[in-house]
């Protein structure tokens, strides 16, 4: 799929954006994975399990039910604890936020002088929502009026999907919310 066949989503998340020097440039896949920090792969990995494991349990009595009460509840502890140690790898000098985001690009608000079109970034994205941080390379694709686009260019499968994951279920709740209001309204 290309950038633009992606779904793009208006949403604030932290990342952190890191200009490559001119000299250096993105890393080849075998590169890559050997240079993602432990927490974003402990992170995707915890991520991609949750997904697909436990919605696997049949709740049709109250000891399947009970079981799922407390793995959930142990989730819940583990996603805590990997929310405050991501947390830890957001420095406040790359720090910004998202206007939108997707699994092919984001978009964020910035001096447009620092980031020329074609520049490289390293780019950490920051989703609490699923306790979880996505590693990347990128590359400004546009800036228009300060509105930074930023093209992925080195991403790991299994993040593109998580990304895809967290722009549906953020989708789902905006929906939500809207269709709430309208029915407020009238």
């Amino acid at each position: 799929m290309t950038t633009s066949e992606y779904f793009l989503v208006n949403y604030q998340l932290a990342i952190n954006v890191e200009l490559l020097d001119t000299d250096e440039n993105i890393p080849d896949s075998e590169q890559f994975e050997a240079e993602i920090p432990a927490p974003f792969r402990m992170a995707s990995d915890l991520a991609s399990i949750d997904s697909h494991q436990l919605h696997s349990l049949k709740l049709n009595n109250e000891t399947t039910q009970a079981l799922w009460g407390f793995l959930q509840a142990q989730n819940q502890k583990i996603n805590t604890l990997l929310s405050y140690v991501l947390s830890q790898q957001d420095q406040p000098e790359f720090h910004y936020q998202t206007s939108a985001f997707s699994a092919g690009c984001c978009c964020f608000d910035a001096d447009s002088s620092r980031f020329s079109t074609g520049r490289d970034v390293r780019l950490k994205i920051f989703i609490p929502e699923e306790s979880a941080a996505v590693y990347c390379y990128a590359s400004v694709s546009s800036n228009t009026d300060n509105n930074i686009k930023l093209t992925y260019q080195q991403l790991r499968e299994e993040d593109r999907e998580l990304l895809i994951r967290t722009a549906l279920h953020i989708q789902s709740k905006q929906l939500k919310l809207r269709a709430a209001q309208r029915a407020l309204s009238q």
